[in-house]
């Protein structure tokens, strides 16, 4: 890398920071820097932030109509005072934003010195990955990529987000171990628990025991005894970093003295994390294993409670009837990656322990010699470098494949996404009333030749069903989980599932073609509308949707700097839209020359 890993980390952490930020504040303008500025290579145009006596200047590289823009480090701040201007690395330039931001929410100092520790943690993670993989990127956005290198291969993280790389209470030496970035993998940990410490549900008639042995099946690695199990005992496996968590937990300490819990040491093939961290991967296993993990990871800490782990288990229930099954014969292009069971410790009150839950997912995902599996989140990052995205190099690969200008490529790949990816999740609400939260970490695509082929939604966890879903899969509302925590009431459920699959998803993939100049956004955005209005038929049993995303004039967009801002726990919320920002819709006809707003509604 010609540009040195610490400014590198300056302009990922910066994109991530300040459109986080925009999002929620509208104390910004945008203007034309001063002459003698540019002369002396500054952007032409900037962002204006004033704060009192200084005025902070970020010069523009690239602004969204779509909401996802890039900047340039280092900034200016200039002392209103006597016109003296300095130059403002990342790391200054944050505190001088969460300072502002603070003062104008009231924040605690408290929540404020936390917020401040996680960027600054944050953006450390991210100098030690970019370090790791320095010799590596090249392959990492130009070469074609296994779903396990390209798991891998977002290290930028959150796109939106004031610190996506924070991963508290880890190490350095853990984040790298047990994170997907370094790319080693590791075994798994294992456990023997007496059965009356044992809690399990599934969507099917397996057995917890059936679902391990097939696991054990697949490693040819483990050795004999892990298929003797004593009687009163089930195996179960776990993560090694939180099986020394589990062990710490006063709920437990006593039943790991009586050795009614056993811990094992790690054994067999090598597992590796997913982009998510939490979701281990392994290629002949059958099923990939989502497991608590008690870090901080962008707005949580990543403990799966078991109403979210039982989303899965309905989900599955679902897909399972007659009106599940047409709707998966129905997009054959699209596959689900179910999560039919889960699993957790039981504490001496008989009560779920959080942090020992561990979900199965489905495993679909094998490599082929003519496919690419790429998750959508490491297609659409920035280049540490200002470089083109992954993206722009599908869509080169698309224009030499097929003799197209860059334009007409971007064209034809963005159709394909739209049909393979968006077109199953958009009538999944629509005529079914499944809502997927599809956001760019949940949707992996299936390439070939650089075109979407093949779609895979994954994280049932982020799932619901709106009421045309209860009716139409026929849920006893009484049923546990299934109206508390599954039901989605429409307005909610509309905002929430727009946001994932159109702001985050869509919108993402627009702002990366745009940003890399292969097209301008305003094609796509007017390609993205004809699609919209293609499939808004009065045969819908919904139609909501896409009503909202075709005629109103904003929409709403999840906001992550104020959460990280007050120190709160997203998982905790109980009204997680009150972390959602409106936003003017680039969609709606009536818009002109579409900015991002910041209504501040929480």
């Amino acid at each position: 890398m010609d540009t040195s890993i610490s400014d590198a980390a300056d302009y990922l952490s910066a994109n991530g920071f300040i459109n986080a930020y925009l999002r929620e504040f509208d104390d910004w303008r945008l203007a034309t820097s001063p002459r003698e500025w540019q002369l002396g290579g500054f952007p032409e145009q900037v962002l204006v932030i004033p704060m009192g006596r200084q005025t902070l200047w970020v010069g523009v590289d690239y602004w969204s109509s779509c909401g996802r823009h890039r900047f340039v480090m280092p900034a200016r701040c200039e002392f209103v005072d006597n016109g003296h201007c300095r130059r403002v690395k990342f790391l200054c330039l944050a505190k001088m934003l969460v300072e502002n931001a603070s003062l104008q929410t009231n924040g605690s100092i408290g929540a404020m010195a936390r917020f401040l520790e996680r960027i600054i943690e944050s953006h450390r993670n991210l100098e030690m990955l970019l370090a790791l993989r320095d010799v590596e990127m090249d392959k990492l956005y130009r070469q074609p990529l296994s779903f396990v290198e390209a798991e891998q291969a977002l290290l930028a993280g959150h796109a939106v987000h004031p610190a996506p790389k924070v991963r508290q209470p880890m190490t350095l030496t853990e984040a790298v171990q047990y994170g997907p970035e370094g790319g080693a993998g590791f075994a798994l940990a294992w456990m023997l628990v007496r059965h009356e410490r044992v809690h399990y549900h599934s969507a099917d008639g397996v057995t917890l025991s059936q679902r391990v042995q097939q696991l054990i099946e697949s490693d040819d690695l483990l050795s004999a005894d892990y298929n003797d199990v004593p009687d009163g005992y089930t195996l179960i496996p776990a993560h090694p970093w939180q099986l020394a968590r589990l062990r710490s937990l006063p709920a437990l300490q006593q039943a790991f003295a009586d050795h009614h819990i056993i811990a094992l040491p790690p054994q067999g093939r090598r597992w590796h994390a997913t982009s998510s961290m939490r979701s281990l991967y392994a290629e002949a296993a059958p099923y990939m294993l989502k497991f608590s993990l008690s870090v901080r990871l962008t707005n949580s800490v990543r403990h799966l409670q078991p109403q979210q782990a039982a989303r899965g288990v309905l989900i599955s229930k679902a897909l399972a009837t007659a009106t599940g099954q047409q709707f998966l014969r129905r997009f054959s292009q699209f596959d689900i990656l179910q999560e039919p069971a889960h699993v957790c410790l039981l504490d001496d009150a008989g009560e779920p322990l959080a942090e020992s839950m561990l979900v199965f997912r489905e495993n679909l995902i094998r490599e082929q010699a003519d496919r690419q599996y790429n998750v959508l989140a490491a297609l659409t990052q920035d280049h540490p470098m200002g470089e083109p995205c992954r993206l722009t190099s599908l869509v080169q690969e698309v224009a030499l494949q097929q003799r197209l200008d860059l334009a007409q490529a971007a064209l034809v790949w963005f159709a394909a996404f739209l049909d393979v990816a968006i077109k199953p999740l958009l009538l999944a609400q629509a005529d079914y009333g499944l809502l997927l939260g599809a956001h760019q970490q949940n949707i992996v695509l299936g390439l070939r030749d650089g075109l979407p082929v093949h779609s895979y939604f994954r994280d049932c966890e982020a799932s619901g069903f709106s009421e045309v879903g209860l009716r139409l899969f026929k849920l006893d509302r009484a049923q546990p989980g299934a109206s508390t925590h599954n039901h989605m009431e429409s307005g909610h459920g509309q905002a929430l599932f727009a946001y994932y699959l159109i702001i985050n998803a869509t919108f993402g993939v627009i702002s990366a073609l745009g940003a890399d100049a292969v097209i301008e956004e305003g094609v796509l955005v007017a390609q993205l509308r004809a699609f919209l209005l293609q499939h808004q038929t009065q045969l819908r049993r919904d139609r909501s949707v896409m009503g909202t995303l075709l005629e109103s004039a904003i929409l709403w967009q999840k906001g992550n700097f104020n959460c990280s801002l007050a120190d709160l726990d997203e998982n905790t919320l109980a009204e997680p839209l009150a972390l959602f920002q409106s936003m003017e819709n680039p969609l709606c006809p009536q818009q002109e020359a579409p900015l991002l707003q910041a209504t501040l509604i929480c």
